[in-house]
C-alpha cells in the first residue's frame, strides 16, 4: 500500500509539472517561417535576414520554427507541419505564397505577412510589440 501511495504522489507531481510546462507553452511567443526550396525570395531572405532576425533581441526571445513545402506549384498544407505543429495549419489552412510570417502569440496566430516587403514593413514591427509586451509583464 505505502509504495502505491509513493507512486501517486509521485504521478500527481509528475502531472502538475508537466500541466505547469504545458501552460509556460501556451505563454510563448513563435515565429513560423513558411518556405518551398524553389523559391527565390525565401533563399534571399535566408541569405540576407535569417541570422539577422534570429540574432536580434526579438529572434533570442522567441521560438523559430521553418515549416518547408514540397514545391511553389504546391500548397503548404497539415502534411507539411509536424505533429506538435497541426494547430498552425488548423488556423490559417493551406498556404500558397511563401515567404510567409506567421506569429503566434498564446498559441493563437496574431500576424501573418507576405513576402520580403511584408516582413520589414508588417511582421518586424509586430515581433517587436509582442516581445516587449512579454518583457513589460514579466516585470
Amino acid at each position: 500500500m505505502r509504495i502505491l501511495n509513493l507512486f501517486g504522489s509521485l504521478g500527481t507531481a509528475l502531472l502538475l509539472a508537466t500541466s505547469g510546462i504545458a501552460c509556460a507553452d501556451e505563454r510563448r511567443i513563435e515565429v513560423f517561417y513558411l518556405s518551398a526550396p524553389d523559391c527565390p525570395y525565401c533563399a534571399h531572405w535566408e541569405s540576407q535576414s535569417r541570422a539577422a532576425l534570429l540574432a536580434s533581441p526579438g529572434g533570442k526571445a522567441v521560438r523559430f520554427v521553418e515549416i518547408r513545402g514540397r514545391t511553389l506549384r504546391e500548397p503548404i498544407d497539415a502534411r507539411h507541419y509536424p505533429p506538435e505543429h497541426r494547430w498552425v495549419f488548423e488556423q490559417i489552412g493551406p498556404s500558397r505564397g511563401v515567404p510567409r510570417f506567421l506569429l503566434a502569440v498564446e498559441g493563437k496566430i496574431v500576424v501573418s505577412a507576405y513576402g520580403t516587403g511584408e516582413y520589414g514593413t508588417k511582421f518586424l514591427p509586430a515581433l517587436k510589440a509582442a516581445v516587449a509586451r512579454r518583457q513589460m509583464e514579466k516585470t
